[in-house]
């Protein structure tokens, strides 16, 4: 098919039952008319779903999608959506994650990936430059997230791969489990983790060498030039960039808008000692970034009083705080 800015004109296909796994040129009329990557997978998903269909068993699909600006300069540009009937709420799911898994993926060959069906045994998707192979994982299955991604970046043999990948959560079908990639971020809603546990899929580990197609190279120049001039300038970018999301808190906490206790509450009376400021001055070790992100809203931590005591983690983000507060 013709070459579209922003698209890198491929889906890859994956039949877990049977093992079958082919390439399929995008739908171009599905990609201009359904812009971006949850819409994009909206309409793939369209094709599938029925009123019946179990969101744990094979028949339903699990989407993971890109927009046609990851991967390419734009900045903050650099997310993904995994889409899929929910377990959750047995409706329509979706959850999307930042970090570096998406622009890998289009770097691989490929915008988006439709897996269906269920493997015998845990298997995990391994993807580079426009080739894919399923791998056994059973000696995977048992290993938190964190150590899934490292043993799978071994064993695709370049440190440059980006691993997204379940848990404990995922693997016992959690309804709410997340699906992790680049370390801790999180595609943490919906339960997605779930629906890729039911597939028997540990993880999908994407690597690529391609370039994006951009239509017109100087006008999104021009743009990003704009949009990195604002961002320096803009207050809540710089407030996201000093606290990270968890700089909410205090202000979610004044208007009753904490979801503290399942919501049941909206506020949450020591929300200073878990707010953004606190963590800043206590705990914090550095900030993060995601694909070409200037904001950096990105935490790394190390809690020092035991029982929690460890040498670093990801976030808390504010949902977390809030959540666990």
């Amino acid at each position: 098919m013709p070459a579209m800015g922003g698209y890198m004109g491929k889906i890859l296909r994956v039949n877990l039952t049977t093992g079958d796994i082919r390439d399929e040129d995008i739908n171009p009329d599905w990609a201009a008319q359904f812009i971006g990557g949850a819409g994009l997978a909206a309409r793939y998903l369209w094709e599938h779903l029925t009123p019946d269909i179990d969101p744990l068993g094979p028949e339903n699909p699990l989407v993971f999608m890109t927009g046609p600006l990851t991967g390419t300069a734009a900045p903050s540009a650099g997310r993904f959506v995994v889409c899929a009937r929910s377990p959750l709420t047995g409706l329509w799911g979706e959850s999307n994650s930042g970090g570096f898994w998406g622009p890998e993926l289009k770097f691989a060959g490929y915008d988006g990936i439709v897996i269906t069906g269920r493997a015998p045994e845990p298997v995990y998707l391994a993807v580079a430059d426009g080739k894919a192979a399923l791998r056994p994982a059973a000696h995977l299955w048992g290993l938190d997230a964190y150590e899934t991604q490292r043993v799978v970046k071994e064993e695709m043999g370049d440190r440059r791969t980006r691993v997204a990948c379940i848990g404990a959560a995922g693997e016992s079908r959690v309804k709410y489990a997340a699906i992790m990639n680049d370390h801790g971020r999180a595609a943490g809603r919906t339960g997605m983790g779930a629906v890729m546990g039911a597939k028997n899929l540990k993880a999908v580990a994407v690597l690529g060498h391609a370039k994006v197609p951009v239509a017109d190279p100087d006008a999104l120049r021009a743009a990003v030039q704009d949009i990195a001039a604002f961002i320096q300038e803009d207050p809540a970018s710089q407030v996201f960039r000093l606290m990270g999301t968890a700089n909410g808190v205090m202000l979610q906490a004044d208007i009753g808008d904490m979801p503290s206790r399942h919501f049941m509450g909206g506020v949450f009376p020591n929300a200073l000692d878990i707010s953004g400021p606190t963590m800043s001055e206590t705990i914090l070790q550095r900030r993060a970034s995601c694909f070409r992100c200037p904001i950096g809203c990105g935490r790394r931590t190390a809690p020092t009083r035991d029982p929690w005591a460890t040498p670093g983690v990801d976030g808390p983000e504010y949902e977390t705080i809030a959540s666990f507060g």
